[in-house]
């Protein structure tokens, strides 16, 4: 009796895993693309998201992300990449570059969007973004070396180019090993976001 019992959680496991999985269908929750990207994360699988600072979606969706990243499957990595789809796009991507370069993602990439969206901190030139960090514990000059820094340069330019290869029209977009990419409209909120994220790392780890 007890392997009967045993027998059936696993059968039924089985018929919910292929539920679960029946409901997630290519081009319509997700995109698959037509050429994969290639990635970075070795034999993890990939987990980018194609973000922009003053994207209220991104934003909206940031503490979800928090969240999500708590709970990852260790079987993936997450990387974060500043969208750069217009000349206008670049001063987002500066910014967060800069914070990387200062190793302060971790502790300010939250309040500057909220900096941007609940306390409307306008940032026109790269002096305000400096007097920010400043006033959140960061030396100015180390602030203003990172601006000017090569690295920076390269990995904004390298982002420019990037996103091109995605093929997504805007943010925020999750790409999954490079070879899908999902966002809310496709998933159908952004709840079923982060499970249609977790579907495609499974399938990818298998």
């Amino acid at each position: 009796m007890k392997k009967l019992h045993t027998f059936l959680i696993a059968f039924f496991v089985v018929i919910y895993s292929n539920i679960a999985v029946a409901s997630f269908v290519a081009g319509e929750d997700y995109v698959v693309l037509d050429k994969p990207v290639k990635t970075v994360t070795g034999d993890k699988v990939e987990v980018r998201e194609l973000f922009w600072y003053y994207c209220p979606h991104c934003f909206n969706v940031e503490p979800l992300v928090e969240n999500y990243l708590k709970k990852l499957p260790e079987s993936a990595k997450f990387i974060r990449q500043p969208a750069v789809f217009s000349d206008r796009w670049i001063n987002g991507a500066i910014f967060y570059y800069v914070l990387e370069q200062l190793n302060e993602v971790d502790r300010l990439h939250g309040k500057l969007f909220d900096a941007i969206h609940l306390h409307k901190t306008p940032f026109t030139d790269n002096e305000d973004f400096i007097n920010w960090l400043a006033d959140h514990g960061v030396d100015k000059e180390k602030a203003s070396n990172a601006f000017k820094s090569f690295s920076v340069r390269i990995k904004v330019n390298k982002s420019k180019l990037n996103t091109v290869k995605y093929k997504t029209s805007g943010v925020p977009v999750f790409v999954i090993n490079g070879k899908y990419w999902v966002d809310s409209k496709h998933a159908g909120g952004e709840k079923r976001l982060f499970e249609v994220v977790d579907y495609l790392i499974q399938k990818e780890a298998q």
